[in-house]
């Protein structure tokens, strides 16, 4: 998931706290809760998912009390920057565009953009094949970036503000052509009853996914890296990924 305009935050980054200043009150940590099975908020009101598991997990490896909130996607860097969190677990894409802004832990999975359109299309083989359709993404992801840097007026770009939307629009015509990060639409596929199928289109861009935080935290980044290292050797990890993504996929 790709934040456009960056460059743009690398002089409002305001002092983040330290490890140290962490451990004495409560870490304050970031995600959309617009992305499921990522984040997102359940029935009875819950901020749950991956990311949110993951968080506590971590947390719970650095002996720090966890806060985990939901920020707009497309402001979530620039709040990160800002100093509002100290971590955004957030299934943010590693990017060289972000990185001038923040730094980034060790990688916790990959994944790439996805294709997709209605079972019963069958013009679209291709990239070519967008030509003067609409083409729907989420504001601020790596698939928005994609569309708009690649579109060139070829296409009618419409944004979305998280997956459901973007997958309800698809299903019901309002765009022609999805894309999306591929994990989250498999999810998506177990859970519901959806219309829709994958489209080769040729290569497309996928990214490692990593913590994002604030620029010349070592401290920090090395304790995440070590939790991140833990849970993964202790069997924690894929005990997550087994809950979310589903039994027996290689999410790493």
């Amino acid at each position: 998931m790709a934040f456009l305009g960056a460059l743009s935050l690398v002089s409002l980054t305001a002092q983040a706290r330290d490890l140290s200043e962490i451990q004495d009150d409560v870490f304050q940590v970031a995600n959309s809760g617009a992305y499921p099975p990522f984040s997102y908020v359940d029935t009875e009101g819950n901020l749950v998912g991956f990311d949110v598991d993951i968080a506590e997990a971590l947390a719970d490896r650095m002996g720090v009390e966890v806060n985990i909130q939901t920020s707009p996607w497309n402001g979530i860097v620039a709040a990160l920057a800002g100093g509002r969190f100290d971590a955004c677990i957030c299934s943010m894409s590693v990017t060289e565009e972000r990185k001038q802004a923040v730094d980034f832990t060790d990688s916790y999975y990959s994944s790439g953009l996805s294709v997709w359109v209605q079972e019963s299309t069958d013009d679209v083989s291709s990239i070519d094949d967008f030509e003067g359709k609409t083409v729907g993404s989420t504001l601020g992801e790596t698939g928005n970036q994609w569309a708009t840097e690649n579109g060139d007026g070829k296409w009618r770009n419409q944004t979305f503000q998280g997956l459901p939307d973007m997958l309800n629009a698809l299903t019901t015509g309002r765009i022609d052509v999805m894309i999306a990060d591929d994990i989250p639409v498999y999810v998506a596929l177990n859970e519901q009853d959806l219309a829709i199928k994958q489209v080769d289109v040729g290569e497309l861009p996928s990214w490692p996914a990593a913590i994002a935080i604030q620029k010349n935290k070592p401290e920090l980044k090395e304790a995440l890296n070590s939790a991140l290292a833990e849970i993964k050797a202790d069997g924690t990890y894929q005990e997550i990924v087994d809950k979310w993504i589903g039994e027996g996929v290689e999410f790493d």
